[in-house]
């Protein structure tokens, strides 16, 4: 990713500090390494390409030089163990956010994903270290594929995955939707702070990709089909399985399948 100016980069949130890789293994493992060094609240790391860039459940995120973005946020929030993987939620409208400021509309899928349409173009990755009950610090890692091919995408997942290239028909200038993601990521989070996931749920509620589809879902030991109902004002994914007549929140679980819209 080309250089840019630190005040382009700062725009808008609590970002205290840049630092630029060509190469990493994974933007995730570099800004965990450095919250244990002492690394400052707001430090972000990006990268133009991965060699081991994961996703959620250890999934692995293809991460070629030239084409994407590959980001992680350093955060040391005061906030209980408890609220951390909000900030997945967070971040997650802020990218959808970044998007729809660059005139693509772009869906939410609970807890971490980023769609264009009926596929994916963004994933999350958040990993947390606590200090008893408190949370130490967050990592927030977002992928997102910005200017990558068709021909690009591993065939195992063409037809699944996206990119904004791709869904549009043009090239966008990765270090503006960055800039623009870190603006967003910024504003999100200070609204967090302050009021809660219920005070940014609205901008979750426009854009959920699931609410009303069936999904099967899957939980520690048991797994279900069911409708989506949308997500409660803790960011909880609210399940009606089949045959209940009670919205269930879950804070945790994987949405294995879906029906198309």
């Amino acid at each position: 990713m080309k250089s840019g100016s630190k005040r382009e980069m700062m725009i808008g949130g609590p970002w205290t500090g840049l630092i630029r890789l060509a190469v990493t293994d994974s933007t995730n493992s570099r800004a965990m390494e450095l919250a244990e060094r002492g690394a400052p609240h707001g430090t972000v790391v990006v990268a133009d390409a991965q060699t081991g860039g994961r996703g959620r459940l250890g999934r692995r995120w293809i991460s070629p030089p030239g084409r994407n973005i590959y980001v992680s946020v350093l955060l040391r929030p005061d906030l209980p163990n408890a609220e951390a993987p909000r900030l997945s939620l967070v971040a997650g409208i802020a990218l959808a956010d970044a998007t729809e400021g660059e005139d693509v509309p772009g869906s939410l899928k609970w807890p971490n994903d980023l769609y264009l349409g009926e596929r994916k173009a963004g994933g999350i990755l958040a990993e947390m270290a606590s200090g008893g009950d408190r949370v130490r610090h967050v990592v927030i890692g977002v992928g997102i594929n910005v200017n990558l091919g068709e021909d690009e995408i591993p065939e195992e997942i063409r037809g699944k995955a996206t990119s904004l290239r791709i869904h549009a028909g043009r090239e966008f200038p990765r270090e503006a939707l960055l800039a623009s993601f870190l603006g967003a990521f910024g504003r999100r989070y200070v609204e967090f702070l302050a009021g809660g996931f219920a005070a940014i749920r609205p901008a979750w509620d426009r854009r959920d990709f699931l609410r009303g589809r069936r999904v099967l879902v899957r939980g520690p030991g048991w797994e279900a089909w069911g409708v989506a109902r949308g997500v409660d004002g803790n960011g909880a994914f609210l399940f009606r399985r089949d045959g209940s007549g009670a919205d269930e929140p879950l804070h945790s679980g994987e949405i294995v399948a879906f029906e198309t819209a």
